[in-house]
């Protein structure tokens, strides 16, 4: 269904910061949350080699930064929930990451006005499933291009507009519709007790909301063929088809069509020099 009401694009950071303290439970509850975690880091792992300087957008309880700071990366990460600002944070210095990654409160879209407080430009960023929470990707287009280097790396993950899986089960039972919801200019997602607003888009138009500074160079399923994380209880039940399943994933991701009817896309973009 189309959605009418007006979002409520800040409703974001309360609904994590509620939940923070038990977001770390979410990928050892959810196996196809997990698998789409691992696939991200994956690719951003193997994105920025140690040495690198790197700008994290939404790093949620710091996950993703910690596990490239063990590598030798360093990195700045930013969310919009306080709450998890503060348990990444912890983190960091439990672990005698802290002089590795650094986390700050800041939304997608303050890169425009705090770019000159993050230091010297980075080597690339990422954006693991959180720029969906922005009401436009414009204005994160420009503050990135303010805050990377010429030619850096930047990957992001964003639900996709239309899921293949989704798809087939939404026709297989009757209800089309709601399959279709990923349509919408925007759409409720559950987080936590609330819902929030959130963005899905086909590779073409995050290149296209992107194109003023960036240009885009790879996308990825994740995952392809494995169904949506929220369905997770009824894949759980089938151990044998989920590991065959993963396994085959992992060919389809790249495939043409596959790589935009996932759960998500993963998408590479190359920073543009200034003019070019």
């Amino acid at each position: 269904m189309i959605e009418s009401r007006e979002p409520e694009w800040e409703a974001g950071a309360l609904a994590y910061d509620e939940i923070a303290s038990r977001y770390d439970r979410v990928p050892e509850e959810n196996r196809i949350n997990r698998l789409m975690r691992a696939g991200s880091l994956a690719r951003i792992a193997e994105a920025f080699p140690p040495g690198s300087r790197v700008l994290e957008v939404g790093c949620g309880t710091g996950d993703e930064a910690l596990a490239l700071a063990d590598r030798g990366v360093r990195v700045l990460a930013i969310d919009p929930s306080r709450e998890m600002v503060r348990i990444a944070s912890a983190k960091a210095k439990e672990r005698g990451l802290s002089d590795l990654a650094t986390f700050r409160v800041a939304r997608a879209r303050d890169l425009r006005s705090i770019h000159s407080d993050l230091g010297e430009t980075f080597d690339g960023g990422y954006a693991s499933f959180s720029l969906a929470y922005e009401p436009d990707l414009r204005p994160v287009a420009e503050g990135l291009d303010r805050a990377l280097r010429a030619d850096a790396r930047f990957l992001a993950s964003l639900p996709s507009r239309l899921c293949l899986v989704e798809l087939a089960v939404a026709i297989g039972s009757g209800h089309p519709g709601f399959a279709g919801r990923r349509l919408s200019p925007w759409r409720d997602h559950k987080v936590g007790a609330r819902t929030v607003p959130i963005r899905s888009y086909t590779p073409h138009e995050f290149a296209e909301a992107m194109s003023a500074h960036f240009t885009l160079e790879r996308v990825e399923a994740l995952p392809a063929i494995v169904p949506p994380p929220y369905m997770n209880k009824a894949y759980a039940r089938f151990e044998g088809l989920a590991d065959v399943l993963e396994r085959a994933d992992s060919r389809f991701r790249s495939r043409f069509l596959f790589r935009s009817l996932g759960d998500h896309f993963l998408a590479e973009l190359r920073h543009r020099a200034a003019g070019s």
